[in-house]
């Protein structure tokens, strides 16, 4: 069952904004230009170049980046879906987070006051002491948390009401997991077709860069995906194995430095990209995915083999 293989998962990062709107200003601008005071707004950015504060947004978005790589869509609402193969994993990591982080609040607050001098000099006749909050209300205003919740079945529907509706409803969210867990198995497709259809674009311009993450991208992607795939859709575990053997033998350096390695690797790449889409188009009446347009293999070739003024062997 999905709810021994899954559950529902969720990360919540609070940052001061440090901004403030300033009425006053917003209603002296719309004065001097015949307006009303609702024609716009004036935020003030309270703290500018405050590195510190900086550093705790560039951790927020590793933190969310990360949270996104090991679990799939599932609601609006910021709920994704994680496998249980991840769940201690993810413990780790985001106590790892939460103390880095936390290291972080507390370094901006201490050169917080400093921030606040410099502030009233770029500020000028805007600054406002009022507006910064006490070192001790502004530690709570950052906080790193993750909620993580049992996956809902028809099973779980408890509520007193007639058998029939009872069942009627239970069936609704039944039907509608099994919607959720769809759009979780496209997003690996996305993710998959992405990846290896990149690496065709980049390979197959002789003068274009690209960097060691064109492989290692894939690398790491076809490593979680047996986790991430819990609705165990089997042709996405024989693609993850067949990408890994055919495209993540050779370092980007290596594709870099010979030819022939890249041309045969850029095939490997759009005959695997053919194959996704010809599964992709075989789904299409059951879902919605709609493959995205790739160059021929053939023109690829060609392409490649006019740079380089040799044929190029499959």
């Amino acid at each position: 069952m999905i709810t021994q293989r899954a559950m529902l998962a969720a990360v919540h990062i609070s940052i001061w904004t440090a901004t403030k709107y300033d009425r006053k200003v917003s209603r002296d601008v719309a004065s001097q230009h015949g307006a009303q005071e609702r024609a716009g707004r004036y935020n003030k950015q309270l703290l500018m170049g405050a590195a510190r504060l900086e550093e705790l947004r560039t951790l927020a978005g590793q933190i969310r980046q990360y949270f996104y790589k090991v679990t799939l869509p599932w609601s609006d609402e910021g709920l994704r879906l994680l496998s249980s193969h991840f769940l201690f994993e993810l413990s780790e990591r985001m106590r790892e987070f939460k103390a880095n982080f936390s290291h972080g609040v507390e370094e901006f607050l201490d050169v917080y006051p400093g921030y606040i001098r410099e502030a009233r000099a770029e500020l000028g006749s805007l600054f406002r002491e009022e507006d910064y909050p006490s070192v001790d209300k502004l530690r709570e205003k950052f906080s790193v948390n993750v909620e993580i919740l049992p996956i809902a079945t028809g099973d779980d529907f408890r509520v007193t009401m007639s058998a029939e509706e009872q069942a009627r409803i239970a069936r609704e969210i039944d039907a509608n997991v099994r919607q959720r867990l769809s759009k979780g198995s496209e997003d690996l497709w996305k993710r998959l077709r992405a990846v290896v259809g990149h690496m065709v674009d980049r390979l197959s311009e002789p003068e274009s860069r690209f960097h060691a993450t064109l492989v290692t991208n894939i690398h790491d992607l076809v490593s979680l995906l047996p986790q991430l795939n819990v609705n165990q859709d089997p042709d996405l575990d024989r693609f993850a194995t067949q990408i890994r053997e055919r495209l993540c033998n050779c370092t980007a350096q290596e594709l870099r430095k010979d030819d022939s390695r890249r041309s045969a690797t850029v095939a490997e790449a759009a005959g695997i990209v053919a194959e996704m889409d010809e599964v992709l188009e075989s789904r299409i009446p059951q879902n919605s995915t709609v493959p995205v347009e790739m160059p021929e293999l053939s023109g690829i070739l060609a392409h490649m083999t006019a740079y380089m003024g040799e044929s190029v062997a499959l």
